[in-house]
């Protein structure tokens, strides 16, 4: 009898337990709920606040790069100065490309060469027919010495003058109708044949000038005062000197004189000191 109460006291506690630690329960589920509603919220706005402070904070700190570069370092200067930059990190991009591709090329490949100048028209020279003729006539030894006269009309070569002998007039005339651009020759040469006489001496007179002057050029000679005559192309020397090597000093310088044929000494008088 005594047992049953406390059985049912004991049934009665438990149940207002169970039921108080269900109530408790319903009561933290809620309370856990509420907080779920709120925080989420703020969390959301917790992570958009750093962004958006950080997408403001963007602009300025690129507002603050731009001011900072300046051709000198010093802040103030504007975005000008960056594109400037940029446009010579190009422009030294490309020649750095382009010299590659310069020495990429093949080795035997060569530069297209320069077109050549127009070369200037070159002068003519200045000749004439009679000047020919004359030249042809004082490059033959036998008509050297005379004097021919040449004149020209058109293609006709008219020759006057003095000859020594036909001969060398029929010469004259061949010489000149070779020259290339005489179509005929007018042959007007007189034949005087004193005229070789005249010829030889005036000969002899330049060897015995041109003698004179070689042997003035040596002091010892020109002390001794040598007589020079020619004839014929012979030199005939005289004077008095005491030394025979003077008289063959005076002689080999006579022989170096073209035209001349011999010296003769025989005139010279060696002589004993007085």
């Amino acid at each position: 009898m005594i047992i049953w109460p406390l059985l049912c006291g004991v049934l009665v506690f438990a149940l207002m337990s169970a039921t108080g630690h269900a109530a408790e329960e319903g009561a933290g589920g809620e309370r856990a709920k509420e907080p779920a509603r709120t925080v989420e919220p703020k969390k959301k706005q917790d992570t958009d606040e750093p962004k958006k402070k950080q997408d403001t904070d963007e602009p300025k700190k690129k507002q603050d790069t731009d001011t900072k570069i300046d051709n000198n370092g010093k802040p103030g200067a504007d975005k000008s100065a960056n594109e400037e930059k940029g446009k010579a990190a190009d422009e030294k991009a490309k020649d750095e490309k382009a010299k590659s591709e310069e020495k990429a090329k093949p080795a035997d490949e060569k530069p297209k060469a320069e077109e050549p100048k127009p070369e200037e028209p070159a002068k003519k020279a200045v000749t004439s027919l009679n000047l020919a003729i004359k030249l042809a006539l004082m490059a033959d030894p036998q008509l050297f010495p005379l004097d021919i006269e040449v004149e020209m009309d058109k293609g006709k070569a008219i020759l006057s003058g003095s000859v020594p002998t036909e001969e060398d007039k029929t010469k004259v005339a061949e010489i000149a109708g070779k020259i290339d651009g005489v179509e005929t020759v007018i042959n007007k040469l007189t034949v005087t044949p004193a005229l070789k006489d005249k010829l030889a001496k005036k000969q002899d007179e330049s060897i015995a000038h041109v003698v004179r002057d070689r042997l003035s050029r040596s002091e010892t000679l020109k002390a001794v005062g040598f007589d020079v005559k020619s004839e014929n192309g012979i030199v005939y020397l005289s004077g008095k000197t005491r030394f025979q090597v003077i008289a063959l000093e005076a002689a080999e310088a006579a022989r170096q004189v073209p035209g001349v044929r011999a010296v003769d000494t025989a005139g010279v008088q060696l002589v004993a000191k007085e």
